[in-house]
């Protein structure tokens, strides 16, 4: 079971929280990317936070999301939340838990947050509920920090070189 401070109830509270720079190419949160899920993520200096309405789009079985989708929202997550720290990383691995189907069309709830920082990694966590704070999703992940290129900045990597390789 997760802790407490991970089963938030309802919707974030933009007035208490920054934003986090979007990288304009991403699936996940590229406002450029017309087919990607252009995630606002938003955070409180500790964690990383965002909102997600699958669509019809982003189904497996019937009114189910993918979990490729619950995936990709997990890692996204994580690595915003090694974002606020100033660390630019690519994912290592990924252990994910689906706890219940995630519905099409609700709005779901994503946070993530920093677990440890080793020698050459960092660990994270992440977990997705419903607005009832219910967890769908939970994920951990080992990640490994890379350099930044000079002409890329965590808010616009739109060399994918500079971004993190999920399945390459």
């Amino acid at each position: 079971m997760l802790p407490e401070r991970v089963r938030s109830k309802g919707a974030l509270e933009p007035a208490q929280m920054r934003e986090l720079p979007p990288s304009s190419g991403c699936f996940a949160c590229g406002l450029d990317n017309p087919t990607g899920l252009q995630i606002r993520f938003l955070t409180d200096g500790k964690a990383a936070y965002g909102e997600y309405v699958p669509k019809g789009s982003d189904q497996g079985y019937a009114g189910v999301l993918h979990g490729g989708i619950l995936a990709t929202l997990l890692d996204e997550v994580m690595v915003k939340a090694l974002a606020i720290q100033g660390v630019a990383v690519v994912t290592g691995k990924i252990e994910m838990r689906f706890r219940h189907p995630a519905p099409i069309g609700k709005k779901l709830l994503i946070k993530g947050w920093v677990k440890t920082k080793r020698r050459n990694s960092f660990a994270a966590a992440g977990a997705i509920t419903d607005q009832h704070g219910q967890v769908l999703a939970e994920a951990q992940g080992l990640f490994f920090p890379i350099q930044k290129s000079p002409s890329s900045s965590m808010g616009d990597q739109s060399d994918s070189s500079t971004h993190r390789s999920k399945t390459s």
